[in-house]
């Protein structure tokens, strides 16, 4: 067999394929993109890769803080939150996927709480040989920023809110309980009060402390102020003389401390004494309850509210400063006891209900005369005191209170909601909307679903006030 490979033949061969010019442009164009193709494909792999990088780590971080600002304050919850905000935010290019994300709460040594927040993307590969194609991994973190919260809720229990007011009240109070108080309570505390009030406010057990010791013995032979029992000129008629007995109820305090928090000892507010029953305007039964995270527990005094007499708002308001007041602490346990102002990551607020006019004032532990500030709602005149008033009407009171509680260092949010379910009250309009914060903190519902959406609507600013920078 002839060598078709011999020496001579093959450098013809090679000879005659230099100078064939037919096929080279062919054999380049194949040698160039054998070459060049994967590594176009490997660049247009990282413009990719890089486009995607950018895609996830924006939604990733848009989602870290939107769960950080959330009201979520479990791990499980924040990562429901984040993973719903990173589905929204989250682009894709073609061919690429989730591969996997999480959202997690984390308290730092420092005390601070983050969310943490991890991603990854799987990327179509274009050139599967040329270069390593791991997933697209970000991370973000958000320092979420909290507050602490001290709420007192007051609410009205005057004989006007009996029947479907006082129901629709207490499923709008439970709902804000809930919304508002968090079964964690760290790294940040959301604590409520609940101050009922009506003719007055019942200190339950806080009475002696808030109100001072009664007298006995020879110095109240004569039922003088202060004194089981207490006898005095009734408006009816002047000259007659009227006694009734001392309850744990308690009215506003008069002097240089009526308008402020300063601690109780030395400043006492007022005694009630108790109008015979048949009158309707009896010391209310529910009794206030101290600054509080126990939800059953405050689900349980709201429970408890009962529609009887006339309306004292302003010593409603003033009992919801001085719960949440840190001169007033001591008088409760401490767990109940109201920070320091200017205390950092802290926010105090007062939430003041009412249905209608302010209406009740006292002089010396009876219901003022009608000259001093009362009108008929406050029941007979028999057992109104013949004396005026030392501070004035309820609403001139209510305004000094909330005047005060606004001003620095206090600096107190208060919110203002008149259900007006019997129709409009000028009078009471407008002493709710000089004592809110602003007009953003103010609501007039007049139904039972207005009231829940207005109650709502406060705990959503109480929790954007307690997640905020």
């Amino acid at each position: 067999m002839r060598n078709l490979f011999s020496k001579s033949r093959l450098l013809s061969f090679l000879t005659r394929a230099v100078h064939d010019k037919r096929g080279v442009t062919a054999v380049a164009f194949a040698i160039t993109f054998a070459v060049l193709a994967p590594m176009s494909l490997g660049i247009f792999d990282v413009y990719t890769m890089t486009e995607q990088h950018g895609k996830l780590q924006d939604a990733l971080d848009a989602a870290t803080l939107y769960a950080a600002r959330s009201n979520a304050f479990t791990t499980a919850d924040v990562n429901t939150v984040g993973q719903k905000a990173l589905t929204a935010n989250l682009q894709l290019i073609p061919g690429a996927s989730l591969q996997s994300s999480s959202f997690a709460l984390v308290t730092t040594t420092a005390g601070d709480t983050k969310v943490v927040a991890n991603a990854a993307v799987t990327l179509p590969a274009f050139a599967p040989m040329e270069f390593s194609h791991d997933a697209v991994a970000v991370t973000s973190e958000v320092t979420r920023p909290g507050n602490n919260l001290e709420v007192a809720l007051v609410l009205d229990n005057t004989g006007s809110m009996a029947g479907s007011p006082m129901t629709s009240l207490q499923s709008a109070a439970n709902q804000l309980i809930d919304l508002v108080v968090s079964p964690t309570q760290t790294p940040y505390y959301s604590k409520m009060a609940i101050v009922p009030y009506s003719n007055s406010v019942n200190a339950g057990s806080y009475a002696t402390a808030a109100r001072g010791i009664l007298s006995s013995g020879q110095a109240c032979g004569s039922n003088a102020y202060g004194c089981p029992n207490y006898t005095f000129n009734n408006a009816a008629r002047p000259s007659r003389q009227e006694t009734l007995p001392v309850t744990t109820c308690v009215s506003e305090r008069v002097g240089t401390n009526a308008y402020n928090d300063n601690a109780p000892a030395g400043s006492p507010v007022g005694f009630v004494y108790q109008q015979p029953s048949s009158e309707g305007n009896n010391c209310i039964s529910a009794t206030i309850r101290p600054l509080s995270s126990d939800i059953t527990a405050l689900h349980s005094t709201i429970a408890s509210l009962t529609a009887n007499g006339s309306t004292a708002g302003h010593i409603g308001l003033a009992w919801g400063w001085y719960m949440i007041s840190p001169n007033w602490a001591n008088l409760f346990p401490s767990d109940s006891q109201g920070a320091a102002y200017g205390t950092p990551h802290l926010i105090k607020a007062v939430i003041l209900m009412t249905d209608g006019d302010f209406n009740t004032t006292y002089c010396n532990g009876v219901i003022s005369g009608i000259t001093s500030a009362t009108d008929g709602s406050a029941g007979s005149l028999t057992y109104h005191s013949n004396c005026g008033s030392p501070n004035g009407d309820s609403f001139t009171q209510a305004q000094n209170l909330c005047n005060a509680m606004k001003a620095a260092p206090n600096n107190i949010v208060i919110y203002s909601v008149g259900f007006l379910h019997s129709g409009t009250d000028i009078p009471a309009e407008n002493i709710l909307n000089n004592c809110a914060t602003d007009s953003k903190h103010v609501y007039f519902p007049t139904t039972g679903s207005s009231l829940q959406a207005a109650f709502q609507a406060i705990a959503a600013d109480l929790n954007k006030l307690r997640l905020s920078h």
